[in-house]
């Protein structure tokens, strides 16, 4: 797990860990876990999840394909849409000792399942832009669980805008201004508001994050 503590700051030590070594051990962290698993979804939890993921088929029209836009920073992308399985609000992190892979951000708990909680921000090689942030005065941070087959990877995303519908022919060519690692992911941009935004390939999206856990 991350360290919130300051610099000089000595972590509060639990009494009982002198008796049962390790936390797991504990019966009432178990009876946390218990308690944690069993939780109810919350109502803005699956307000999103269906608002997301119920794609009307009535509204599609022929030829088009249905993406979800979301934003890493300051960098609108799109996925297809049946590449997702589920919308969960921000969840902790707990980092896997000895592995250092960059992408691998540890595992993450969805609904009692342990899952690989990864970085697209570092896989795609955005960069962290402070004067870019600013531009988003709200940050609504979730986590998108995608699945395909046996595969599943949850990734943090700062903002999701939702099921967005576009047609083969409103892609365009990725400009050499972006750079070297993103534009090698990204199919084409499209128009949306008054901006663009980058369809990435999720074919090599995939095969980079197993290629990445090796």
């Amino acid at each position: 797990m991350e360290n919130h503590w300051g610099l000089g700051q000595e972590k509060p030590r639990c009494p009982k860990l002198t008796q049962v070594i390790h936390c797991r051990n504990c019966e009432i962290f178990t009876q946390a876990g218990r308690n944690l698993l069993e939780r109810d979804l919350s109502t803005e939890s699956m307000q999103e999840w269906t608002r997301v993921l119920a794609i009307k088929k009535e509204e599609e029209s022929i030829g088009t394909l249905a993406v979800v836009i979301f934003r890493l920073v300051g960098e609108w992308l799109a996925l297809p849409a049946a590449l997702f399985a589920e919308i969960i609000p921000l969840a902790p992190t707990h980092t896997i000792p000895q592995r250092r892979q960059p992408v691998l951000l540890g595992i993450v708990n969805v609904h009692g399942e342990i899952q690989l909680c990864v970085s697209l921000q570092i896989l795609l090689g955005i960069e962290t832009d402070s004067e870019q942030t600013r531009n988003y005065r709200r940050t609504y941070k979730r986590m998108m669980v995608i699945n395909r087959q046996e595969e599943r990877w949850v990734f943090p995303v700062d903002e999701i805008h939702g099921v967005y519908h576009i047609h083969p022919h409103q892609l365009q060519n990725v400009p050499v201004t972006v750079s070297k690692s993103e534009l090698a992911f990204t199919k084409g941009l499209f128009p949306w508001r008054d901006q663009y935004v980058a369809l990435l390939d999720d074919e090599l999206l995939l095969y980079k994050l197993n290629r990445s856990m090796q």
